[in-house]
């Protein structure tokens, strides 16, 4: 049996940290934790167990084929060892591997979530160096199945002398890229050429196992490109700071108005992945400040609303990530307007976060109105702000001020072919959400997302309302009797929970088939198939004894080349019986005789038609000079 195979010799690898935003008990909100030991010995002859898939894959692999993330990710945290385990499948004679792959490299070809292969490669830290049978590593697939920028990066932090390994056929990640058609094309190739140029310049020393910062990434709008030469260390921070730190705002308000400089003064602390840097603004918006001691620090210092921390963020993206109050936002985006259109390495502007973190309308109006058309700009999963408003169970005032910036977002699809639709059935949002939706865009109940779900399974998955399963059947009768991936239809997705607070929302279900399933009988829609059925097999029919026809005729042909008949006269011959051919087709019986349409009576004088491409005197059908009857055959 094949083991895994390293793409390089056994060596000692050092599994960094990773950056968390976590706000700490003393309010620092950039900690960094140790992920596991210090060093750690990989060997390629350690015990690897191996299923075969038509024996039975793990329940894992399963999951991840069948693209049920959320099953994956539990099944996962119940059982690490399946993280491991590789699944293979085998020709049934001669027991040749077909395929083999671990739970990470399907994940690369399912195009699954980031999240899920984060958690892998956190619970199996050698599996992105593993090659499969063809020998790809998990980034080779990930590039090639045209993988998010999130998701390729991720794959090269956790080993990055990925970058300069080559498959089976000699293709490094960057080549497959280069001849993939993903939408995210470009965007991939530009992280790939920077983590290229880091690596070959050596400037990887420190990054992170899972998450790609600022050194991969180029400048977004609105970011300082100045060096930060004002600074202090952690251990030295100014009063000023630790007066934020202390969420002293009267006291800090009066600091910075007195020593302005120490608004202007970076603090800087040393982490695994790197140097952390941040201004006084940026700990002040993620403490949740009020707007008077924002405006004294942006008073202090205007340059800091376009200041970037490590990882890219602008005061903006902290203050909406942590929920700044609506005052707040808007008296940073008066320092910086062009801050409501600065994305960060996952592609996210502000109101991406916004909406991630529960904005109040009043927030959403103001980022929306500082950026319209950021209502219809896509993260690197491809969704829209409009998505995660409805993944996270946004309000109703919400969700109506981004369909009012882009109505179009409610057609828009993510990564996982969802629409916002999709989403909102998921976390069970009010009918008024749900009727908006569909409002704006009816078909939304019949599309699929990459599992076949219509949103309708969802929401039967999910305990949604009746009234709102009601509106979905409308909106789509005939979802009543569509089946996802996994072979369930609405009513079977609702049975299958055996949860009697599911009863009302099966009587609704069941109500509602019964009802479709007597408009189909008394519309004679199955009767209707039928004749439909009979025509089709009467062509099929009539279709099968023209091609018996014309192979006779093709075997004449041959008889009559063997005999070295006149090749004029065989040609002849065979035009007079494809022309015959016409029979097979021929006109019901009611009609025979009738001249066939385009063909003219001749004066009505009652006397035969002459047939359409009737010879003319001494020449065939095809216009060439019949020989006379003593003339010899010419040899060549």
């Amino acid at each position: 049996m094949a083991t895994g195979i390293f793409c390089s010799s056994p060596k000692p690898v050092t599994e960094p940290a990773t950056i968390q935003r976590a706000h700490s008990g003393i309010g620092d909100a950039y900690s960094v934790i140790r992920s596991t030991g210090s060093m750690a010995t990989v060997s390629r002859y350690h015990d690897e167990p191996e299923v075969d898939y038509d024996d039975g894959a793990t329940e894992l692999y399963q999951r991840i084929e069948g693209k049920g993330w959320d099953g994956a990710l539990t099944r996962i945290e119940m059982s690490p060892a399946e993280a491991k385990a590789w699944v293979s499948r085998k020709e049934p004679t001669t027991q040749k591997v077909r395929w083999r792959l671990l739970p990470l490299h399907a994940t690369c070809i399912f195009r699954s979530p980031l999240a899920l292969i984060e958690a892998l490669i956190d619970t199996y830290k050698d599996g992105p160096q593993m090659k499969d049978d063809r020998g790809m590593l998990p980034v080779h697939l990930a590039c090639r199945n045209g993988a998010s920028k999130g998701v390729v990066l991720t794959l090269l932090n956790s080993f990055p002398d990925s970058i300069k390994v080559r498959d089976r056929k000699g293709r490094l990640p960057i080549d497959l890229v280069l001849s993939s058609s993903s939408a995210n094309k470009e965007a991939v190739l530009s992280a790939i050429r920077r983590f290229q140029s880091d690596y070959e310049n050596g400037n990887l020393a420190g990054h992170g196992i899972h998450h790609a910062k600022s050194e991969l990434t180029g400048m977004t709008v609105g970011l300082n490109p100045k060096a930060h030469t004002n600074e202090v260390d952690y251990e030295h921070r100014t009063v000023l700071f630790r007066l934020v730190l202390k969420k002293d705002w009267k006291a800090a308000s009066n600091r910075s108005n007195t020593f302005p400089d120490e608004a202007s003064t970076w603090i800087v602390t040393k982490g695994f992945n790197g140097n952390l840097r941040f201004l006084p603004l940026h700990k002040a918006c993620v403490l949740q400040p009020p707007v008077t001691l924002i405006e004294t620090l942006l008073h202090a210092y205007p340059e800091a609303a376009r200041s970037a921390d490590q990882d890219g963020w602008l005061p903006i993206h902290c203050a909406c990530f942590y929920g700044a109050t609506e005052t707040v936002i808007n008296a940073i985006l008066i320092a910086n307007p062009k801050g409501a259109q600065s994305k960060d390495e996952d592609g996210r502007l502000p109101l991406h976060y916004a909406c991630l973190k529960g904005a109040t309308q009043g927030v959403v109006d103001v980022l929306v109105g500082a950026f319209p058309k950021g209502a219809m700009s896509k993260d690197d999963e491809g969704s829209l702000p409009l998505h995660h408003a409805c993944s996270k169970g946004a309000s109703e005032g919400v969700i109506d001020a981004l369909l009012k910036a882009s109505p179009k977002g409610a057609q828009s699809k993510d990564d996982q072919g969802r629409l916002p639709l999709h989403h909102a059935c998921r976390k069970n949002a009010s009918e008024r959400i749900i009727r908006t939706l569909l409002r704006v865009y009816p078909r939304a109940a019949q599309i699929k997302d990459d599992q076949d779900k219509l949103p309708i399974h969802y929401a039967c998955q999910n305990g949604a309302t009746p009234s709102v399963v009601n509106l979905l059947l409308t909106t789509y009768p005939e979802s009543i009797n569509v089946k996802n991936g996994f072979g369930y239809t609405p009513l079977a997705e609702a049975r299958a929970l055996e949860n009697p607070k599911m009863d009302p929302i099966v009587n609704v279900l069941e109500k509602f088939k019964k009802e479709q399933d007597k408009i189909k009988v008394d519309s004679g829609e199955n009767g209707i198939l039928e004749q439909k059925i009979t025509k089709l097999t009467d062509r099929v029919e009539t279709l099968e004894l023209t091609l018996a026809r014309v192979g006779d005729i093709g075997a004449s042909i041959k008889h009559d080349i063997h005999k070295n008949k006149d090749p004029y006269d065989i040609l002849e011959k065979m035009a007079e019986k494809l022309l015959a051919l016409e029979a097979v087709g021929a006109p019901p019986a009611d009609t025979v005789g009738q001249p066939r349409s385009g063909s003219s009576q001749g004066g009505g004088s009652g006397a035969p038609k002459k047939p359409q491409g009737a010879q003319q005197a001494g020449k065939n059908i095809f216009g060439l000079r019949k020989k006379s009857p003593g003339q010899k055959k010419s040899k060549n």
